[in-house]
């Protein structure tokens, strides 16, 4: 295994022609970052934060998902040429360590903001896989409430907003979220903005990815855990 040090797009395709295509975009796009195209995945470990790579799930399939995961293998990781059943299934990859997905419809059209956003250490998922992905976390899991709690901690809220903070989540309106917490629409827009400031977001669909984020941190530290455990 070897460490990748420079800043580097690694496409990993086998199909010869779409690699070239998508070089070809990206050269003119990023030229401070070395292109690298590759057959399979093999020696992609120990990956910096500043690695992206580009994995083509039309060529590997479920390999693509199920093989060695990225939490293991460092680096930020987007998925494309998906299917809707990967898009259904946002929480399980996000797990992995996946960055990103984008369909085989989109995949070339929205590539390169989905690589400026993922650069920016931020998630890039449709809204709809987002949202459903949220869902199954947010009301599924003791290990979801956990980070919600951590979350709320980290950016200082106080407890009405950490509640507030909960149906965001839930992609409740603001006026769901006053029926619900018995608030004047006033005060939960005063809530909503307050939550923005403290977590340095800009919108509602910014806020969600936190969570995202969050889960996909712990996912990361347990298996590094689990690799000095078995490594020991």
């Amino acid at each position: 295994m070897s460490v990748q040090n420079e800043q580097c797009i690694y496409i990993v395709s086998t199909n010869d022609t779409w690699k070239a295509v998508v070089a070809a975009i990206l050269a003119s796009r990023f030229d401070t970052q070395k292109i690298i195209q590759q057959q399979n995945t093999e020696n992609l470990f120990q990956l910096t934060s500043d690695t992206i790579v580009i994995l083509d799930n039309a060529t590997f399939a479920t390999n693509a998902v199920n093989g060695i995961p990225p939490i293991q293998r460092g680096g930020q990781w987007l998925l494309v040429n998906a299917t809707h059943i990967d898009e259904a299934n946002v929480a399980e990859i996000i797990s992995k360590g996946f960055s990103g997905l984008i369909t085989t419809e989109l995949t070339l059209e929205m590539l390169i903001r989905a690589l400026r956003t993922i650069e920016n250490k931020q998630l890039w998922f449709s809204r709809d896989a987002m949202s459903l992905a949220l869902k199954v976390l947010v009301n599924s899991s003791e290990t979801s409430q956990h980070s919600l709690n951590q979350l709320g901690d980290k950016y200082l809220l106080s407890c009405r907003e950490k509640q507030v903070f909960f149906h965001l989540l839930n992609g409740s309106s603001n006026k769901e979220i006053a029926n619900q917490l018995h608030l004047s629409l006033c005060t939960v827009k005063c809530h909503v903005s307050s939550i923005l400031l403290k977590t340095g977001k800009r919108s509602r669909s910014q806020i969600n990815s936190l969570l995202m984020e969050s889960e996909n941190s712990s996912a990361q530290s347990a298996a590094a855990a689990n690799i000095c455990f078995q490594r020991a």
